[in-house]
Protein backbone atom coordinates (compact mmCIF):
# COMPACT_ATOMS: atom_id res chain seq x y z
CA UNK A 1 0.00 0.00 0.00
CA UNK A 2 0.92 3.50 -0.67
CA UNK A 3 0.28 6.97 -0.16
CA UNK A 4 0.49 9.54 -3.08
CA UNK A 5 0.98 13.70 -1.71
CA UNK A 6 0.37 16.43 -3.45
CA UNK A 7 1.73 19.29 -1.85
CA UNK A 8 -0.15 22.41 -1.97
CA UNK A 9 1.47 25.25 -3.87
CA UNK A 10 1.56 29.33 -3.49
CA UNK A 11 2.49 31.96 -5.47
CA UNK A 12 2.61 36.22 -4.91
CA UNK A 13 0.87 38.23 -7.12
CA UNK A 14 0.65 41.52 -6.35
CA UNK A 15 2.18 41.40 -3.68
CA UNK A 16 -0.43 39.22 -2.34
CA UNK A 17 -0.40 35.33 -1.71
CA UNK A 18 -2.25 32.74 -3.75
CA UNK A 19 -2.98 28.80 -3.53
CA UNK A 20 -2.72 28.08 -6.86
CA UNK A 21 -3.27 24.07 -5.82
CA UNK A 22 -4.38 22.36 -3.14
CA UNK A 23 -2.85 20.16 -1.07
CA UNK A 24 -3.84 16.37 -1.16
CA UNK A 25 -3.19 12.75 -0.36
CA UNK A 26 -4.08 9.87 -2.10
CA UNK A 27 -4.15 6.09 -0.14
CA UNK A 28 -3.31 3.56 -2.82
CA UNK A 29 -4.69 0.20 -1.73
CA UNK A 30 -4.19 -1.42 -5.63
CA UNK A 31 -0.46 -1.34 -6.75
CA UNK A 32 -1.25 -2.68 -9.97
CA UNK A 33 -3.73 -0.51 -11.16
CA UNK A 34 -3.02 3.33 -12.61
CA UNK A 35 -4.09 5.78 -10.04
CA UNK A 36 -6.39 8.68 -11.13
CA UNK A 37 -6.33 11.97 -8.72
CA UNK A 38 -7.12 15.25 -9.65
CA UNK A 39 -3.76 16.33 -11.05
CA UNK A 40 -3.72 13.53 -13.44
CA UNK A 41 -3.73 9.77 -13.79
CA UNK A 42 -0.35 8.15 -12.20
CA UNK A 43 1.39 5.14 -13.90
CA UNK A 44 1.48 1.71 -12.50
CA UNK A 45 4.77 1.85 -12.98
CA UNK A 46 5.46 5.10 -11.14
CA UNK A 47 3.95 3.62 -8.00
CA UNK A 48 6.95 0.58 -7.67
CA UNK A 49 9.44 3.19 -6.94
CA UNK A 50 11.06 3.44 -3.56
CA UNK A 51 9.75 5.33 -0.46
CA UNK A 52 10.02 9.04 -0.37
CA UNK A 53 10.26 9.12 -4.36
CA UNK A 54 9.03 12.25 -6.72
CA UNK A 55 6.78 10.49 -9.40
CA UNK A 56 5.19 11.96 -12.17
CA UNK A 57 1.49 12.14 -13.18
CA UNK A 58 1.03 12.00 -17.23
CA UNK A 59 0.53 15.78 -17.02
CA UNK A 60 3.88 16.46 -15.33
CA UNK A 61 2.65 17.20 -12.00
CA UNK A 62 4.59 15.81 -9.09
CA UNK A 63 3.30 13.84 -6.22
CA UNK A 64 5.95 12.54 -3.37
CA UNK A 65 5.39 8.88 -2.91
CA UNK A 66 5.35 7.18 0.15
CA UNK A 67 4.82 3.30 1.83
CA UNK A 68 1.86 3.40 3.88
CA UNK A 69 2.60 3.22 7.36
CA UNK A 70 0.22 1.96 10.12
CA UNK A 71 -1.83 5.30 11.04
CA UNK A 72 -2.31 5.82 7.05
CA UNK A 73 -4.02 2.59 6.67
CA UNK A 74 -5.74 2.97 9.98
CA UNK A 75 -7.27 6.43 9.31
CA UNK A 76 -9.00 4.88 6.35
CA UNK A 77 -10.59 2.44 8.98
CA UNK A 78 -14.21 1.75 7.98
CA UNK A 79 -15.37 3.82 10.94
CA UNK A 80 -19.00 2.84 12.54
CA UNK A 81 -20.93 5.58 15.18
CA UNK A 82 -19.23 7.36 18.08
CA UNK A 83 -15.67 5.48 17.22
CA UNK A 84 -13.02 6.28 20.06
CA UNK A 85 -10.75 8.88 18.41
CA UNK A 86 -6.81 9.77 18.09
CA UNK A 87 -6.46 12.01 21.10
CA UNK A 88 -8.51 9.58 23.36
CA UNK A 89 -6.51 6.32 22.08
CA UNK A 90 -3.18 8.35 22.61
CA UNK A 91 -4.15 9.03 25.88
CA UNK A 92 -4.77 5.45 27.48
CA UNK A 93 -1.78 4.60 26.18
CA UNK A 94 0.47 7.26 27.77
CA UNK A 95 -1.15 7.04 31.14
CA UNK A 96 -0.89 3.58 31.13
CA UNK A 97 2.23 3.13 29.76
CA UNK A 98 1.58 -0.17 28.25
CA UNK A 99 4.36 -1.47 25.78
CA UNK A 100 5.65 -4.25 23.66
CA UNK A 101 5.09 -6.77 26.64
CA UNK A 102 1.62 -5.69 27.38
CA UNK A 103 -1.56 -7.83 27.40
CA UNK A 104 -4.85 -6.27 27.36
CA UNK A 105 -8.81 -6.62 27.29
CA UNK A 106 -10.94 -4.59 25.20
CA UNK A 107 -14.14 -4.59 26.10
CA UNK A 108 -16.93 -3.46 23.26
CA UNK A 109 -14.71 -3.84 19.99
CA UNK A 110 -17.06 -1.66 17.40
CA UNK A 111 -15.21 -0.95 14.64
CA UNK A 112 -12.09 -2.39 15.87
CA UNK A 113 -10.37 1.20 16.45
CA UNK A 114 -9.17 0.61 20.16
CA UNK A 115 -7.95 -2.75 19.92
CA UNK A 116 -5.96 -1.76 16.90
CA UNK A 117 -4.00 0.78 18.17
CA UNK A 118 -3.38 -1.32 21.19
CA UNK A 119 -2.21 -3.50 19.21
CA UNK A 120 0.14 -2.12 17.34
CA UNK A 121 1.95 -1.05 20.63
CA UNK A 122 1.32 -4.03 22.84
CA UNK A 123 2.02 -7.96 22.82
CA UNK A 124 -1.72 -9.39 22.67
CA UNK A 125 -5.29 -8.03 22.77
CA UNK A 126 -8.47 -9.91 22.87
CA UNK A 127 -11.69 -8.04 22.05
CA UNK A 128 -14.97 -8.75 23.51
CA UNK A 129 -18.16 -8.20 21.22
CA UNK A 130 -21.81 -9.52 20.72
CA UNK A 131 -22.68 -7.93 17.71
CA UNK A 132 -21.83 -9.99 14.24
CA UNK A 133 -22.05 -6.44 12.19
CA UNK A 134 -19.08 -4.74 14.53
CA UNK A 135 -17.11 -8.59 13.97
CA UNK A 136 -17.22 -8.39 10.41
CA UNK A 137 -16.17 -4.87 10.24
CA UNK A 138 -13.00 -4.73 12.37
CA UNK A 139 -12.23 -8.04 11.31
CA UNK A 140 -11.87 -6.27 7.68
CA UNK A 141 -9.94 -3.37 9.31
CA UNK A 142 -7.87 -5.57 11.19
CA UNK A 143 -6.74 -7.79 7.93
CA UNK A 144 -5.75 -4.27 6.27
CA UNK A 145 -3.03 -3.56 8.51
CA UNK A 146 -1.57 -7.27 9.35
CA UNK A 147 -1.93 -7.43 12.67
CA UNK A 148 -1.85 -11.12 14.05
CA UNK A 149 -2.24 -10.42 17.90
CA UNK A 150 -6.06 -9.21 18.14
CA UNK A 151 -8.36 -12.19 19.42
CA UNK A 152 -12.06 -11.76 18.80
CA UNK A 153 -14.42 -13.39 21.21
CA UNK A 154 -18.41 -13.41 20.32
CA UNK A 155 -18.97 -12.80 24.46
CA UNK A 156 -20.52 -10.25 26.30
CA UNK A 157 -17.68 -8.84 29.61
CA UNK A 158 -20.93 -8.81 31.59
CA UNK A 159 -20.62 -12.84 32.00
CA UNK A 160 -16.96 -12.29 32.73
CA UNK A 161 -13.40 -12.31 31.60
CA UNK A 162 -11.80 -15.59 30.89
CA UNK A 163 -7.77 -13.96 30.66
CA UNK A 164 -5.91 -13.56 33.55
CA UNK A 165 -2.78 -11.36 34.71
CA UNK A 166 -3.96 -8.73 32.75
CA UNK A 167 -2.00 -5.25 32.36
CA UNK A 168 -5.09 -3.08 30.99
CA UNK A 169 -8.75 -3.78 30.42
CA UNK A 170 -10.43 -1.11 28.60
CA UNK A 171 -14.10 -0.56 28.34
CA UNK A 172 -16.17 1.16 25.32
CA UNK A 173 -19.87 -0.83 26.99
CA UNK A 174 -23.15 1.13 27.44
CA UNK A 175 -23.05 -0.04 31.18
CA UNK A 176 -19.09 -0.48 32.27
CA UNK A 177 -19.62 -0.81 35.52
CA UNK A 178 -21.25 -3.96 35.42
CA UNK A 179 -17.27 -5.23 34.42
CA UNK A 180 -15.41 -3.82 37.49
CA UNK A 181 -15.83 -7.11 39.34
CA UNK A 182 -14.44 -9.10 36.73
CA UNK A 183 -11.99 -6.73 35.97
CA UNK A 184 -10.57 -7.13 39.57
CA UNK A 185 -10.06 -10.77 39.14
CA UNK A 186 -8.51 -10.46 35.68
CA UNK A 187 -6.10 -7.52 36.18
CA UNK A 188 -2.55 -7.88 37.35
CA UNK A 189 -2.08 -6.00 40.61
CA UNK A 190 -0.74 -2.58 39.38
CA UNK A 191 -2.93 -3.07 36.33
CA UNK A 192 -5.26 -0.59 34.72
CA UNK A 193 -9.09 -0.09 33.91
CA UNK A 194 -9.99 2.59 31.56
CA UNK A 195 -13.53 3.46 30.86
CA UNK A 196 -14.86 5.37 27.57
CA UNK A 197 -17.95 6.83 28.10
CA UNK A 198 -20.09 9.33 26.42
CA UNK A 199 -22.24 10.35 29.21
CA UNK A 200 -22.04 11.78 32.95
CA UNK A 201 -24.54 9.24 34.41
CA UNK A 202 -22.47 6.58 33.02
CA UNK A 203 -19.25 7.90 34.78
CA UNK A 204 -20.98 8.39 37.75
CA UNK A 205 -21.71 4.32 37.88
CA UNK A 206 -18.23 3.14 36.53
CA UNK A 207 -16.53 5.24 39.56
CA UNK A 208 -18.89 4.58 42.05
CA UNK A 209 -18.75 1.04 41.68
CA UNK A 210 -15.28 1.48 41.89
CA UNK A 211 -15.31 2.52 44.88
CA UNK A 212 -16.84 -0.53 46.44
CA UNK A 213 -13.91 -3.02 45.40
CA UNK A 214 -10.66 -2.31 48.25
CA UNK A 215 -8.34 -3.58 45.98
CA UNK A 216 -9.24 -1.15 43.25
CA UNK A 217 -7.93 2.61 43.53
CA UNK A 218 -9.81 5.25 41.65
CA UNK A 219 -7.12 7.40 39.85
CA UNK A 220 -8.99 10.50 37.39
CA UNK A 221 -11.64 11.28 35.04
CA UNK A 222 -11.00 13.26 32.08
CA UNK A 223 -12.00 14.41 28.87
CA UNK A 224 -10.18 15.84 25.87
CA UNK A 225 -10.67 18.48 23.54
CA UNK A 226 -8.52 19.14 20.22
CA UNK A 227 -8.70 22.65 18.66
CA UNK A 228 -7.36 22.85 15.82
CA UNK A 229 -5.44 26.05 14.35
CA UNK A 230 -5.39 27.71 10.93
CA UNK A 231 -1.86 29.17 10.19
CA UNK A 232 -1.67 31.58 6.99
CA UNK A 233 1.27 33.64 7.49
CA UNK A 234 0.85 36.15 10.05
CA UNK A 235 -3.02 34.76 10.12
CA UNK A 236 -3.11 32.54 12.90
CA UNK A 237 -6.20 31.18 15.02
CA UNK A 238 -8.30 28.96 16.40
CA UNK A 239 -10.53 26.78 13.08
CA UNK A 240 -14.01 27.32 13.26
CA UNK A 241 -14.39 22.90 13.41
CA UNK A 242 -12.39 20.46 15.57
CA UNK A 243 -13.23 17.97 17.97
CA UNK A 244 -15.19 18.86 20.82
CA UNK A 245 -16.49 16.12 23.41
CA UNK A 246 -16.23 12.95 22.49
CA UNK A 247 -16.12 10.98 25.78
CA UNK A 248 -14.96 10.79 29.53
CA UNK A 249 -11.95 8.68 30.23
CA UNK A 250 -12.10 7.20 33.88
CA UNK A 251 -8.83 5.54 35.10
CA UNK A 252 -9.22 2.83 37.95
CA UNK A 253 -5.87 0.69 38.84
CA UNK A 254 -5.85 -2.75 40.32
CA UNK A 255 -3.56 -2.12 44.03
CA UNK A 256 -3.80 -5.03 46.08
CA UNK A 257 -4.11 -8.48 45.52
Amino acid sequence: MKVLIHKEKREIVDGREFIVAKGKQYFVADLSKDVHTLYGTISKAELSKPSGSVVKADNGKEFVLLDALHIDIYKRFRKLPQTIPLKDIGFIIGETGINKDSVVVDGGLGSGALSSALAHVVKHVTSYEVREDCIKTSESNIKMLGLQNITIKKKSLYDGIDESDVDLITLDLPEPWKVVQHAVKALKVGGFLVSYSPSVPQVQDFVAEVHRHDKLLYLKTVELIERLWEVEGRRVRPKSTGIGHSGFLSFARRIKA
